[in-house]
């Protein structure tokens, strides 16, 4: 069920074929972008930067070394940081 190419917004992983059970890049999300789609892994990590950044990253970026694993990982740490702060305030 591969053999569209590498995604392109991580270059790692194999995007599926037909090209629409991969994930659509919240990049695309005006009414004149042409639609790109991203693995789903990368569909997951923009869903969380869309939720707790400033939103998914732009495709002048692309390709992001930074993976799924990476923002959880990263998004945890923040989240601890954050509750280190409140336990410390009470």
């Amino acid at each position: 069920m591969s053999g569209v190419g590498a995604c392109p917004r991580c270059g790692e992983h194999s995007m599926m074929t037909p090209i629409e059970i991969n994930a659509l890049s919240r990049t695309t999300r005006e009414a004149s972008d042409a639609p790109a789609w991203v693995c789903s892994d990368c569909g997951m990590d923009e869903g969380l930067e869309d939720a707790f950044h400033t939103g998914a990253t732009k495709q002048k970026f692309w390709p992001i070394e930074r993976t799924f694993e990476f923002f959880i990982k990263e998004t945890n740490l923040q989240s601890a940081r954050l509750m280190n702060e409140v336990e410390n305030e009470a």
